[in-house]
């Protein structure tokens, strides 16, 4: 697969640094939610109040693991010493996914949103954004999707975590990745190695991976090549932000697609409409989210967007 604009390597382990490990049972370093969220400012991290003892569970195991003490120490340790940061990032984001999560979604871009995208762009390729991919289930999915109904498309997916896009990159997954991909679309599209499959290289091409931080990144980027799509997946993402981060991206988010385009979230992530001059409907898959086609314009000033009725 393509890489982006970001370097793209596996994480070392703590043993690999060459860092000695204390037995967490001898560790006695519990920290508060004010604490860890802290060190998550510190990392640019935005974390949603909901989430703060999570946060603080997840700094915890790792400050255990490496016989940290002081929640402080780790604080000022992270500016310096990547692997760490990058074990402290990995350990407080959640990566459960796999191929065609939420079938009903899926279900809605097979029949309703990629037909009528396709036929708007008039051959030209679709360009969808998976926010948040993970290990590569959800864009691959997608790349999956689109060739298996023949439309053109150009996908790119994004994560927070530098560990989950080299897993990505790798496009090699096990059995609980695959749980709900039919017999058919394993045989056509992976092959088999043991007890791994690994996607077909003409299908992972299709697909670039680059680092985001949504809560942090500002967007849209077209130096980047993070603008202008027709289609975003941002499911199980922002559940996570902070109320002032969660308000910028909504907004964000819609300046990123094409005028027509749609953006699906999960059931679970809060709604966006409050923030941002989406179209809305209600579907057999949940609330899904359309940029209005027409976009009021006064010279001089900065675009607005009228919000038409729901479909």
């Amino acid at each position: 697969m393509q890489r982006g604009g970001t370097k793209i390597r596996k994480a070392r382990s703590a043993s690999e640094a060459g860092r000695s490990v204390r037995p967490e049972s001898t560790i006695d370093a519990s920290i508060s939610d004010a604490v860890a969220a802290e060190i998550a400012r510190h990392m640019r991290l935005s974390v949603a109040t909901s989430r703060g003892s999570a946060l603080a569970a997840a700094v915890q195991r790792v400050m255990s693991r490496h016989g940290i003490t002081d929640p402080y120490h780790l604080r000022d340790r992270i500016a310096a010493d990547h692997a760490l940061r990058e074990e402290v990032l990995d350990e407080a984001t959640i990566r459960e996914t796999h191929f065609f999560r939420d079938s009903e979604q899926f279900e809605l871009l097979r029949h309703t949103v990629l037909p009528d995208l396709c036929q708007r762009r008039a051959g030209a390729p679709v360009r969808i954004w998976s926010a948040g991919c993970a290990s590569g289930e959800e864009p691959c999915s997608l790349a999956i999707l689109c060739a298996e109904d023949g439309h053109p498309v150009r996908i790119s997916a994004s994560d927070i975590s530098m560990k989950a896009l080299a897993e990505a990159v790798e496009a090699e997954y096990g059995e609980w990745s695959l749980r709900e991909t039919g017999e058919y679309l394993k045989r056509r599209y992976f092959l088999q190695c043991g007890d791994r499959y690994r996607l077909r290289t003409d299908v992972a091409r299709s697909v670039r991976f680059t680092r985001v931080n949504l809560g942090f990144d500002r967007l849209p980027a077209p130096d980047r090549g993070l603008a202008g799509f027709d289609l975003i997946l941002c499911r199980n993402v922002l559940v996570y932000l902070d109320a002032a981060d969660l308000m910028r991206v909504a907004e964000e988010l819609f300046t990123c697609l094409t005028e027509g385009g749609w953006l699906l979230t999960a059931p679970t992530d809060p709604p966006l409409w409050r923030y941002a001059s989406f179209q809305t409907a209600t579907t057999g898959a949940g609330l899904v989210y359309r940029k209005p086609m027409h976009v009021a314009r006064e010279a001089g000033c900065e675009a607005r967007y009228s919000k038409e009725a729901s479909r």
